[in-house]
């Protein structure tokens, strides 16, 4: 993202908006021409449209302004553009002693959709210190001792911000609201083309082929056939977690790393996330990598937008799944949307980290190894 010369980072400027939504739809198309024939042939079509529209439609930040917290410390602050100064050579920083105050402001939704400049659109494009995976940071300096002024600010430049974000949320709201038509459309003409095929393929006469079947007039034996492929799962456990509890999962972690565990925990990981669609990679591992995901359930766990992606996208799996997959581990009492009071879980309250690898183990099959 371009900076001001403060420093700070503009928002609403890296790409348009249009050509964003214009990009989701191609590659929703994209998605429906290459999905498993068999799926569209026999899926309920309104079921089909949900999952689509679902997976391909915008989801705009939502700012908590409520949860808003600041931090005020002493800076060294840079007045040699303050035109209310004499100072006599302007092309070099001047100091003085005064504050620095940072507004964290929180946010669920996707975050890039704060670089996207909307169909309206002003001069005064807000700007931002810092744009989190889940807050917006906001620094104002004074030179003086004068906290109050500085929320002034924060307020001015959040203001710009809402303002921004009321845009992007109209031009989102007509592209998703146009989605349902546009994967119904798509996915009867695929529907469509399959049924043609299918009729033709019958008037041949010839018996039909069953897919799998190996090319070659050598006969070979029996044998059982191979179970449905599916996506190959990376890791034997993936672990999902607020970070006001981190200290209890990368002592969880690196007990199952050192037993030689294949496990996701975001530290190991740093160097292959860097640079991905967090969004797009996240509802992988969470729902198609892991054979299972230690969900830590807390009071700081369901407030937190991307521990709520997690989960979602955890819990698709477990819909389907035949066998168990989420293996919550509870610090509270917290109630988890979507998971019923019926599931098995494990208190942490007394448990020590040592314990629960432990446990996973032997949900793994591999413990004593």
């Amino acid at each position: 993202m371009p900076r001001r010369r403060d420093g700070a980072f503009y928002l609403f400027h890296d790409y348009d908006l249009r050509a964003v939504c214009d990009n989701q739809q191609e590659q929703m198309k994209k998605a429906i021409e290459n999905a498993d024939g068999n799926a569209i042939r026999s899926g309920d079509l309104d079921a089909l449209t949900e999952a689509y529209v679902a997976q391909f439609g915008l989801d705009v930040p939502q700012l908590a302004e409520g949860a808003t917290s600041v931090e005020v410390e002493e800076a060294q602050v840079d007045v040699s553009h303050d035109p209310r100064r004499f100072i006599s050579d302007r092309d070099e920083p001047f100091y003085v002693s005064g504050i620095r105050a940072t507004y964290f402001v929180p946010y669920a939704g996707d975050g890039d959709l704060f670089k996207c400049q909307p169909s309206t659109f002003t001069t005064v494009i807000p700007a931002v210190t810092d744009l989190l995976q889940d807050e917006l940071v906001f620094a104002v300096e004074r030179p003086d001792q004068n906290v109050a002024a500085t929320k002034q600010a924060f307020e001015g430049e959040l203001s710009r911000v809402k303002e921004y974000l009321a845009w992007v949320r109209r031009d989102c709201a007509t592209f998703n609201a146009s989605l349902p038509a546009e994967a119904r459309r798509l996915l009867t003409a695929r529907r469509e083309r399959l049924a043609q095929m299918d009729q033709g393929v019958e008037s041949l006469g010839v018996p039909i082929r069953k897919t799998g079947t190996p090319r070659g007039s050598a006969p070979s034996r029996p044998s059982t056939p191979p179970a449905p492929k599916r996506v190959a799962e990376k890791y034997d456990v993936a672990l999902s977690f607020a970070g006001e509890d981190r200290e209890y999962v990368e002592a969880v972690a690196q007990r199952l790393k050192d037993a030689g565990i294949s496990v996701f925990y975001d530290k190991f990981e740093a160097a292959g996330l860097w640079g991905k669609n967090l969004v797009d990679h996240l509802a992988d591992i969470y729902k198609n990598r892991s054979r299972y995901v230690v969900m830590f359930v807390s009071k700081h766990y369901v407030a937190k937008p991307w521990t709520t992606h997690e989960r979602q996208h955890a819990q698709d799996r477990a819909l389907v799944a035949n066998e168990e997959y989420i293996l919550p581990a509870r610090f509270d009492d917290t109630e988890v949307p979507g998971m019923t009071n019926t599931v098995a879980y494990i208190s942490l309250k007394d448990l020590p980290p040592g314990r629960l690898v432990e446990l996973i183990l032997k949900k793994l099959g591999k413990s004593g190894q």
